[in-house]
């Protein structure tokens, strides 16, 4: 059953709208079923999925770092422990295709992380991915504020217009670095 069919628990009918509106925000046009408006949605899509993958394996990685077993997780899914573990675990994922070229900041524990990245942003090191322990950065020659952002506590995000940009997600974290010099 797809979320916008009837019957569909009204949780998925909501998250279908909002998904939608945030894939035809990027091509306002003055006709519904203008071609270049679809193409656009379309695009939108993939890359909302693409995102949320991303953020699903980042959930359960977490999930599984507190305690949660591959097998709970696999079952939540309708998949085998073995799957998810294979799907999610960091001992089967390598190296990204296409990463960012530089070094990388880790093992580091979360408690001792954002230390160890504002001390590599005042010499330079920009953040450009996040993992559980941890860090790729690369060498812009700037310094670099860095913020530690929990998605799962209320309040602002950092915002751009204070020179805030987002570098880096490892849910339910979200990193947020700025120039020194563009403050």
């Amino acid at each position: 059953m797809t979320s916008t069919a009837p019957g569909a628990p009204a949780h998925d009918r909501n998250l279908a709208v909002e998904l939608s509106r945030l894939a035809a925000a990027g091509a306002p046009t003055d006709r519904d079923e203008d071609p270049e408006r679809l193409l656009a949605a379309v695009a939108a899509f993939q890359d909302i999925t693409r995102v949320a993958a991303d953020l699903q394996a980042q959930a359960a990685r977490t999930a599984h770092d507190s305690g949660v077993s591959w097998a709970r997780i696999g079952a939540l899914l309708g998949v085998s422990r073995q799957a998810v573990q294979q799907r999610f675990d960091p001992n089967y994922v390598g190296t990204r295709a296409g990463a960012a070229e530089g070094r990388m900041l880790g093992p580091v524990t979360r408690a001792e992380e954002l230390a160890h990245l504002e001390a590599a942003g005042a010499q330079g090191w920009k953040l450009v991915e996040a993992r559980h322990g941890e860090h790729r950065l690369v060498h812009t020659g700037d310094a670099w504020d860095v913020q530690r952002v929990s998605i799962l506590t209320p309040g602002p995000l950092p915002a751009a217009g204070d020179g805030w940009e987002a570098a880096a997600t490892r849910f339910p974290d979200c990193f947020y670095v700025r120039s020194r010099s563009a403050r």
